[in-house]
């Protein structure tokens, strides 16, 4: 599973204009950005090695740069949230997404240098490994 796989669900769902990964070019109102995760995660192998794991874990983090409303911003961060933890087996990119598991909840991040308010979600995406569908 990569980073774009990620993007790319997000994007599916509807819920922002735009849909950047790594980076938001000019930071338009309305955008989701998609990260890898900058927190520390314990690397984990099936006994026997890489080989025999049906599951891998992609650690991400989810920013919602939305708007001047702190009220507008909790709504489309909280569509977002519940979106990600309602998803099962949803395939992407010939690449299905078991669930979405948040590691915490919904953060609300404050504003950047114009005033835009900006929540974030933290979570592991669990995916199959093994046979591409």
């Amino acid at each position: 599973m990569m980073l774009s796989d990620v993007r790319d669900y997000i994007d599916s769902l509807g819920i922002a204009d735009y849909v950047y990964m790594g980076k938001m070019p000019g930071k338009k109102d309305k955008s989701i950005g998609v990260y890898s995760s900058k927190h520390q995660h314990a690397y984990k192998v099936a006994i026997g090695g890489p080989a025999l794991e049906s599951y891998g874990t992609k650690y991400v983090t989810i920013l919602v740069h939305w708007n001047k409303s702190p009220g507008e911003t909790e709504e489309a961060a909280t569509s977002l949230f519940d979106a990600v933890t309602k998803a099962r087996e949803v395939t992407v990119n010939n690449v299905k997404i078991k669930f979405i598991q948040p590691l915490y909840d919904l953060q609300d991040v404050g504003t950047d240098d114009a005033g835009v308010f900006e929540m974030v979600v933290e979570a592991a995406v669990i995916y199959e490994k093994g046979a591409k569908i």
